[in-house]
């Protein structure tokens, strides 16, 4: 398993650290518990490549406050900072067109359309309430919106006071393909939701994003995961950052990932970062209590270090370079990498802080 093949890393690269493992995959509430459990058993250096995709991108969640207890404890706590390269839109909400419940008719098993006001993706001018997005042949692309209002999982009652949904719509904006439509008043500020392409060609839709309910919010942003080829953004693409969760916190060390035969080792210098490898971050908006930061925090710095990837484990992988091992790749090879490292700095000085360790 993934656990299993990133201490082999960790292993290859420091072979005298004491290795432990718990799981990240028993819900948001055990994996920080288990971080904690990690540190408190010793740990001093936590590596983790898992992020749960409905963890806050403007407030810091549970996990990430698990991260930064760490290295308020002095250890050092590295997380992958994904795989999804710039897969992001990121804009201030601005109202377009409303629409009423049930004006655009829903397809089999979509959802209904519960209407409201759409975001203008239009930015210089004019009225757009659609986004056009060409989706591969046989792939499934999810989608994770939020938007700037705490989450009532961090930091209790009220939660969200306005409720936003987002629908993929056909490609002349006339029918509902898919979506997601939940009441967020009073909860979590995140909707969630995939779309497959069951087609051996690609096909293009519209994605729609409504305020149901509630004040306008200021701050809008969505990340896409592919399962196959990635989409085409055919317009307003944005670009944004997508690293968010407990890899954006102050005290983790998020770690991007390039190729290993790509770095100056190989004779390629500065070493290629990974195509997929995330990169920019998401501004944290809110304390922990749910108060608006005066100043917003932009964590601008992510990922804050690159380590190489697609190197040998004994199982785990496909074996790329023909020497009978499979190789690893992704940012959850790279973070192992940057692990190992750490643990050598403190075996050679090993009052290092956790700012002088990064």
């Amino acid at each position: 398993d993934e656990g299993r093949a990133m201490l082999q890393i960790v292993h290859d690269v420091a072979p005298g650290a004491a290795l432990s493992f718990a799981s990240a995959f028993n819900g948001s509430a055990a994996f920080a518990a288990n971080i904690q459990a990690l540190a408190a058993a010793g740990a001093n250096v936590v590596v983790d490549d898992v992020i749960y995709l409905s963890e806050p991108m403007f407030q810091d969640g549970i996990i990430a406050q698990a991260a930064d207890s760490v290295v308020a404890g002095g250890g050092g706590d590295f997380s992958a900072a994904g795989n999804q390269a710039r897969q992001s839109y990121q804009s201030s909400f601005t109202s377009g067109d409303f629409f009423a419940d049930g004006s655009i008719p829903s397809g089999p098993s979509a959802p209904h359309f519960y209407g409201g006001t759409a975001h203008n993706f239009n930015s210089s001018g004019g009225i757009s309430d659609f986004q056009s997005i060409t989706i591969p042949g046989r792939t499934t692309v999810s989608f994770v919106l939020q938007w700037d209002s705490p989450f009532f999982s961090v930091s209790g009652s009220p939660g969200t006071q306005n409720d936003l949904d987002m629908y993929i719509l056909n490609s002349t904006a006339t029918q509902v393909l898919a979506g997601t439509a939940f009441n967020n008043i009073g909860g979590d500020a995140v909707e969630i939701f995939s779309f497959t392409n069951n087609a051996n060609t690609s096909v293009t839709v519209n994605l729609m994003i409504v305020k149901y309910s509630g004040t306008n919010p200021g701050l809008i942003k969505y990340v896409y995961i592919s399962s196959g080829a990635l989409p085409t953004i055919n317009q307003f693409n944005t670009q944004s950052g997508t690293i968010y969760g407990h890899a954006n916190a102050a005290g983790a060390e998020a770690v991007g990932a390039a190729w290993y035969s790509k770095t100056p080792a190989f004779g390629i210098s500065p070493p290629i970062l990974e195509s997929y490898s995330s990169s920019g971050t998401t501004p944290i908006l809110f304390d922990t209590a749910g108060n608006r930061l005066a100043t917003p925090d932009p964590r601008a710095d992510k990922p804050e270090v690159v380590a190489p990837d697609g190197v040998d484990t004994t199982f785990f992988g496909f074996d790329t370079d023909g020497d009978g091992f499979p190789n690893v790749f992704g940012t959850s090879a790279a973070a192992p990498h940057a692990a190992g490292v750490a643990v050598l700095l403190l075996q050679a000085k090993p009052a290092l802080t956790p700012a002088k360790l990064y």
